[in-house]
C-alpha cells in the first residue's frame, strides 16, 4: 500500500485503481481515504453553471464519481466496500487498474472508457 506521507513526484508510475461512488461525494470519499493514509487522486475542471440568472465558475471533477485509489487490489476492494464505494471492473471482470503517473491518469482512464 502507498501511504499518503511518501514524497512522489507526479511523473511516477503507481498501480491506480478506479473506485466508483455516488456522484458529488467524491470528495468526502478522498477525504477519508486520505486520513487512513492512501493516495488518491481526483482530477478536477472547472465548468460554468447557469444559476438564478447568473454564470457562476465551480470546480468539478472530471469523471463524475470516479476516484482513482494507488495500492494493492486487495486492499482497495476491502477498503471500497466499508467506504459504500464499487471498484470499476473491465470486460473480463478483473480491477481496472491504471499504471501511469498522476499527469497523464486521466487520459489513460478516458480511452479505457473509449474501448
Amino acid at each position: 500500500m502507498e501511504k499518503a506521507n511518501n514524497m512522489m513526484t507526479d511523473n511516477e508510475m503507481m498501480c491506480w485503481h478506479t473506485l466508483y461512488t455516488a456522484p458529488k461525494s467524491e470528495h468526502k470519499l478522498m477525504q477519508c481515504l486520505n486520513a487512513a493514509g492512501y493516495t488518491t487522486y481526483c482530477p478536477m475542471q472547472a465548468v460554468f453553471v447557469k444559476w438564478k440568472g447568473r454564470t457562476r465558475k465551480v470546480i468539478a471533477p472530471l469523471f463524475s464519481g470516479c476516484l482513482f485509489v494507488a495500492g494493492n487490489v486487495a486492499e482497495v476492494t476491502s477498503l471500497a466496500s466499508s467506504q459504500k464505494a464499487a471498484i470499476l471492473v473491465d470486460k473480463e471482470g478483473k480491477s481496472l487498474s491504471i499504471e501511469a503517473g498522476k499527469a497523464e491518469l486521466p487520459a489513460k482512464f478516458a480511452q479505457l472508457l473509449k474501448l
